[in-house]
């Protein structure tokens, strides 16, 4: 049965500016991109997912909309036929210089190498929210999104991989996004994508070897999510939030 696979990512750096899974340098990334092209996988879109799957079916995604997705990593993307996907924090896309623009964000929709999601308004655990400030922050990415791309977003990657039982009550209920992206480890069944809500998805670290990323390609690495969940649950318990959004 196929299954999906979703990697993520946050910036692409210059050789010796890498540092965990926060930032991978240029060559490893284009290694793994070469990798991906070489083998055969078919990167998607968050909106075909409502199609059947092709052979090894695997989504690319970048946290946060950095300035070195559209400087770095779409030109190695480009050249090996990769499709990206990028999670938009819209407080601060054209509003910082570590971030895109919007126009940045437009040229990478034009060329039809990326498609744009939603990661709230302002990159917050969402477990801090409450049902009042919920419908803000997804209103006002909703009109960030239609001012500025022309559509609506059906996917929204969690801050931070954060949730608990009460904030995806309140995503559900608003009914806005059918997927909704954790931090922990899996694949994605073809029934889970029919039904959507919360799927898993892979971070790759600057310190992958090419056999470590193999393996999370694979799925051998996948029982580290009921670990990651285990940790997110007891943080929940504890009450413990993350209150500032560092980058």
């Amino acid at each position: 049965m196929k299954k999906l696979l979703i990697l993520y990512y946050h910036e692409v750096v210059k050789k010796g500016e890498g540092a965990a899974y926060q930032k991978i340098e240029e060559e490893k990334f284009e290694e793994q991109m070469r990798y991906l092209q070489e083998n055969g996988y078919t990167t998607l879109f968050f909106s075909q997912l409502d199609k059947p799957l092709p052979e090894k079916p695997i989504i690319i995604s970048f946290d946060d909309g950095f300035l070195s997705v559209y400087e770095k990593a779409a030109p190695i993307m480009r050249k090996y036929g990769v499709k990206g996907n990028v999670y938009l924090p819209t407080a601060y896309i054209g509003n910082d210089e570590k971030f895109m623009t919007w126009d940045m964000v437009k040229a990478l929709q034009t060329n039809k190498d990326f498609e744009m999601q939603a990661h709230t308004h302002n990159h917050v655990d969402i477990r801090t929210l409450s049902k009042e400030d919920m419908t803000e922050e997804i209103q006002k990415s909703q009109e960030k999104f239609a001012a500025e791309l022309g559509y609506l977003p059906n996917a929204i990657c969690l801050p931070f991989g954060t949730y608990d039982r009460k904030s995806l009550r309140l995503l559900k209920r608003s009914g806005k996004y059918k997927y909704v992206l954790g931090s922990f480890y899996g694949m994605v069944r073809k029934r889970k994508l029919q039904k959507g809500g919360l799927l898993p998805r892979i971070g790759v670290s600057n310190t992958d070897s090419m056999e470590v990323f193999e393996k999370k390609l694979k799925g051998k690495l996948n029982w580290k999510g009921k670990l990651q969940r285990l940790r997110l649950w007891l943080a929940s318990i504890r009450k413990q939030r993350v209150t500032k959004y560092e980058y």
